[in-house]
C-alpha cells in the first residue's frame, strides 16, 4: 500500500488575491487569463506546465479528483492532502476563501471519492495558524470528527470511524514560529492523541518572501519537542541536499521517537540528482533515520515539472539511468519509504 504524504488539493481562491496578482494565477482577471491562453497555445501538447495551469480554474473537488487519477497511473493507494491557512500571510494576507469553505469542501471532496473508490484514498490535515480566532477548538474539534457543515468523518483503512481530518499541518512561512504558544494545547492534544502533524521545513514556498523563510527552521521544532518530545512530527521537505538545516532534521530525528521528514518537492533530484539521490539513499540505509523519512511529492505545487507517476520514477528508474547519478534503490528500500514508513507515521501499523 503506497502512500503519498505530501500533496495538496486546495484551489486558488484559497490563496491571497495580492499574490496570485502578482504572479499573474488570479483568473478572473483577463490580462491574466489571455496569458494563460496564449501559454496554451504555445506549450506543447500534454506538457507538464500546461496541465498545471489548467488546475488553476479547478474546485478544491476536481482538483482532488484529478490527484486520484494520478495516483492511479502512479499506483499510490493513499494521499495526505494538506490544507493551507493563508488568510493571515503576513505578506499577501487577505481575499482568500474562508477557512470555513475550505475545509468542508476538502471533507465534502474526501468524501466523494472514497465513497466512488468504495475504500479510503484520502486522509487530509486541516491547518492550524496562531493568528486565526479560536484556531485550538477549531482544529481539536475537527480531529475529534466535528462537522464543518454537516460533512462527516472518513474511514480508516483498519475499519471504523475515523475523524474528519486526520493530522494537522503547520505552515510556519504565513507568519509564525513553531512554538508560538498558542498552538501548545494542539501540539498536546496530537501527542496524547497520536495524531500526526507535518510541518512545513524548508527555506522556500509559499508566500515567495525571503523575509519569512526563516520562520520554518527545524531549530523552533526543538523548543517544541522538549515539551512534546512524544510529538508524531513529519518536517516536511528534507530542506535542501546538504543544507544546515538537515543536519538540525537528523539531529531532531535522532533525539525524538516520532520525528520524521519528507521528500516532497526538491527540484534537485532535477539538477544535481546525483548529490540528491545519494542524500536519500544514506537516509535510507543510516540507522534510525531510514525508518522515518517519508515518501511525499507535494502534488500539485511541482506538477508543472512531474506527475505523480513520473515523480517515483525518479525513485525507482530515472535514477539508476541517468549515466552521472547511478544511484540504485533496492525494492526493500522504496517499500520503506513508500509504504512502512509512511503507515507507521499516521497509524495505520
Amino acid at each position: 500500500m503506497k502512500i503519498n504524504c505530501h500533496c495538496h488539493i486546495f484551489s486558488l481562491d484559497c490563496v491571497p488575491l495580492e499574490f496570485r496578482k502578482r504572479f499573474a494565477l488570479d483568473v478572473k482577471n483577463p490580462i491574466h487569463r489571455f496569458i494563460h491562453r496564449l501559454l496554451r497555445i504555445i506549450l506543447p501538447d500534454d506538457s507538464n506546465l500546461e496541465a498545471w495551469i489548467d488546475l488553476l480554474d479547478l474546485s478544491i473537488s476536481e482538483i482532488a479528483h484529478r490527484l486520484v487519477q494520478e495516483m492511479d497511473e502512479a499506483g499510490i493507494d493513499i494521499s495526505t492532502p494538506l490544507m493551507m491557512d493563508m488568510e493571515f500571510c503576513k505578506g499577501f494576507g487577505g481575499g482568500t476563501k474562508s477557512f470555513q469553505d475550505q475545509a468542508a469542501e476538502t471533507i465534502e471532496a474526501v468524501e466523494e471519492i472514497n465513497r466512488e473508490y468504495g475504500r479510503t484514498r484520502l486522509y487530509p490535515f486541516i491547518a492550524a495558524d496562531p493568528n486565526r480566532e479560536d484556531v485550538v477548538n477549531i482544529v481539536i474539534d475537527a480531529l475529534k470528527g466535528g462537522s464543518f457543515k454537516g460533512v462527516h468523518p472518513v474511514k480508516s483503512p483498519k475499519g471504523g470511524s475515523e475523524a474528519a481530518f486526520h493530522g494537522v499541518k503547520i505552515y510556519p512561512v504565513m507568519g509564525f514560529i513553531p512554538n508560538d504558544r498558542r498552538l501548545y494545547p494542539i501540539y498536546e492534544y496530537c501527542m496524547d492523541s497520536g495524531i500526526p502533524i507535518t510541518a512545513h521545513c524548508e527555506n522556500g514556498g509559499i508566500p515567495g518572501l525571503d523575509d519569512y523563510y526563516h520562520l520554518a527552521h527545524p531549530k523552533y521544532w526543538g523548543i517544541v519537542l522538549n515539551d512534546f518530545p512524544g510529538l508524531k512530527l513529519n518536517l516536511a521537505h528534507n530542506d535542501r541536499t546538504g543544507s544546515p538545516w538537515q543536519s538540525v532534521i537528523v539531529d531532531l530525528i535522532m533525539r525524538y521517537p516520532n520525528v520524521y521528514t519528507d521528500c516532497s518537492y526538491d527540484t534537485e533530484m532535477m539538477f544535481i540528482p546525483r548529490k540528491y539521490f545519494r542524500s536519500i539513499k544514506q537516509m535510507l540505509n543510516t540507522p534510525k533515520i531510514q525508518d522515518r523519512l517519508l515518501y511525499g511529492t507535494d502534488w500539485y505545487m511541482g506538477r508543472c515539472f512531474w506527475t505523480e507517476k513520473s515523480y517515483l520514477k525518479w525513485f525507482t528508474t530515472y535514477s539508476r539511468r541517468i549515466p552521472w547519478s547511478r544511484v540504485k534503490f533496492t525494492g526493500e528500500e522504496i517499500k520503506r519509504m513508500t509504504e512502512d514508513n509512511p503507515g507507521r507515521f499516521l497509524g495505520f501499523n
